[in-house]
């Protein structure tokens, strides 16, 4: 536990802050807790951590935020970003969490949740919470990694990693990751009753020295669907990241970051049958330069500025429909500064503040500003209590814009509140949040609705002793528009136990998660039921020579998955799927 707690998270200007300091409530996994709980999609990882709640469709897994997102919610409120790079695609502005997320679990150090609004530190994605992933390092692996792994609904992995570090101090990590399975995004869902498959691959590479890094990630997914001999799909998406970086301390209190990145995501969509088909094709690709600058010397503050700039050269849209290959395209580009500063300032010894503006423009809309400050009290050395508040902006997706066709000139706006107080022990960490936020000026809202308001309270509390782990979570979190009704794809109560116990010392272990979530209502009106499912994963380190097997069972209480679409949920095949699923894994590390 105390390992836990000297954890460092990255702040707003990527320069390390301990979780104690940290001005919310910041939920953490580590990558030995998800190799052990056997999680595979950063879907599955999300879903452990406190008031996150996971939803799939056919196609994709959506993440949820204090009773936000859903199913089809493909416009981002959470950030999304995997070693400081922000990995969301600029034409639906979506997180891939799924079989196709960028981000092989197994190559993840750690993985942070810091709810409440962000965008005054990272920018308007982060507009009711950021999800930061650091990936593994070159020093972490010293040598080669290799696992193989098959499971129901055709499932088939294959990982080989290699990492190392030099005397020099330089290293380097490299992992290249292939896939294939039915094609739905999680196995959560069940067997799918029509012949599908599904291929997927997740590249990184990453190196250092003396204060450069450099990286380069990606991913790439095809799905192929035969519903009839005479009708069927395909799509692929397709994302790749790159960052090169330069972070250095420059003597008396200045420390320094710069960093130019750069990202495109393509999709393509075919659909063909008798007398009708639909093709369809976007790219979207983006770059920017990041730099920030703080200065420490000041007794009780310490200063951070930055200043950004973001190019979108190209946003492209492509549909050729029906029998008649009707085209048409959109070329969209999108441009715009942004300037941030942060004030960490110690009032006294017990209390802390920070104070942080971000001011964004877009393609000459006008300034956005986004403001935040928080207040962090030592009452003891093991009890903080912390308040925040913030405003925050986001701007439309190309999608949300119709490609161009319907440009949105004022983006939507959230005011969030958030009071925690958060105990750490030699081995017990709780804490408890109650937050509101109001959003307004929304994107694409129902007739009618000018506003949204949600409030809520979330628990957590984690135990460590002896090789034996517990973690639980419990978010009670009600959102409605202004019209009095509750959000569709939203539910009221989502709790979370995880266990984790050695067998025969360390040589066995075997990791348990149960799972809840409330009922919620749907687009159509309709209602899904509440969902509990249970899973179970059993770890044997150098079960075969250097080979370690895992065992997983998901969903051994063979819960019905009733977070599909809605048009497949009278279909009696569909109805008949398998639930339960389970898979196996070999692993190594090589000299």
């Amino acid at each position: 536990m105390d390992k836990l707690l000297n954890t460092e998270v990255l702040s707003a200007a990527r320069f390390a802050r301990q979780i104690t300091d940290a001005a919310t409530a910041v939920s953490v996994l580590t990558g030995q807790e998800i190799r052990d709980q056997g999680l595979r999609t950063l879907a599955e990882v999300l879903d452990q951590m406190r008031g996150l709640h996971i939803s799939s469709g056919l196609t994709y897994s959506y993440l949820g935020a204090r009773g936000l997102g859903g199913r089809g919610s493909l416009a981002g409120r959470v950030m999304l970003l995997i070693d400081g790079i922000p990995a969301v695609d600029n034409l639906y502005d979506q997180l891939f969490i799924g079989h196709d997320s960028i981000v092989d679990p197994s190559l993840i150090e750690r993985i942070e949740y810091a709810p409440g609004s962000g965008s005054a530190m990272y920018g308007h994605n982060a507009f009711l919470g950021v999800v930061n992933v650091l990936t593994r390092r070159g020093r972490d692996l010293g040598g080669w990694e290799a696992s193989a792994s098959l499971g129901a609904n055709a499932e088939r992995q294959l990982r080989l990693s290699h990492g190392h570090r030099l005397a020099n101090g330089a290293e380097w990590l490299a992992s290249l990751t292939l896939r294939r399975d039915d094609g739905l995004p999680t196995s959560e869902i069940g067997h799918q009753p029509w012949p599908g498959a599904g291929l997927a691959a997740q590249w990184l590479f990453k190196g250092s020295w003396q204060g450069w890094t450099a990286q380069a990630m990606g991913m790439r997914h095809a799905v192929s669907t035969e519903y009839r001999a005479t009708e069927k799909d395909k799509f692929i998406d397709a994302s790749s990241f790159v960052s090169i970086a330069n972070d250095r301390r420059l003597g008396a209190g200045w420390r320094s970051s710069v960093r130019l990145q750069a990202g495109s995501h393509l999709y393509r969509y075919n659909y063909d049958a008798d007398d009708w088909s639909n093709h369809m094709r976007l790219r979207g690709t983006w770059w920017e330069i990041d730099t920030q600058a703080g200065y420490e010397g000041f007794a009780d503050h310490a200063w951070i500025i930055g200043a950004r700039w973001r190019q979108d050269p190209l946003m492209r849209y492509q549909r050729l429909a029906t029998a008649y290959r009707d085209a048409a395209s959109w070329y969209v580009q999108r441009q715009g500064p942004s300037l941030s500063v942060e004030d960490r300032w110690r009032i006294s010894d017990s209390l802390h503040a920070t104070l942080g503006l971000r001011l964004e423009n877009r393609n000459g809309e006008g300034w956005a500003a986004s403001p935040r400050n928080s207040l962090v009290w030592a009452v003891t050395d093991r009890l903080d209590l912390k308040w925040s508040q913030g405003r925050a902006t986001r701007r439309a997706s190309l999608k949300e814009e119709d490609f161009g066709d319907a440009p949105v000139t004022q983006g939507e706006r959230v005011h969030t509140r958030e009071l925690g107080v958060e105990y750490r022990g030699p081995a017990l960490r709780w804490l408890a949040t109650a937050y509101q936020y109001q959003m307004s000026h929304l994107i694409l809202p129902d007739e009618g609705v000018q506003g949204l308001r949600g409030r809520g309270l979330e628990l957590e509390g984690e135990w460590q002793s002896a090789g034996w782990r517990l973690r639980a979570s419990h978010a009670w979190q009600r959102s409605r528009d202004d019209q009095g009704r509750t959000l569709t794809s939203s539910p009221q109560r989502v709790g979370k136990l995880q266990a984790s116990m050695p067998l025969a010392g360390e040589r066995w272990r075997v990791s348990a998660s149960l799972r809840h979530a409330s009922s919620m209502t749907t687009t159509s009106g309709g209602q899904v039921p509440a969902d509990t499912r249970l899973d179970v994963t059993l770890v044997a380190k150098r079960w075969l020579g250097d080979l370690d097997l895992r065992l997983g069972w998901r969903n051994l209480n063979d819960s019905r998955a009733h977070g599909q679409d809605e048009s497949f949920a009278d279909d009696p095949a569909w109805q008949g799927r398998r639930n339960r699923h389970a898979w196996i894994e070999l692993s190594g590390h090589f000299q």
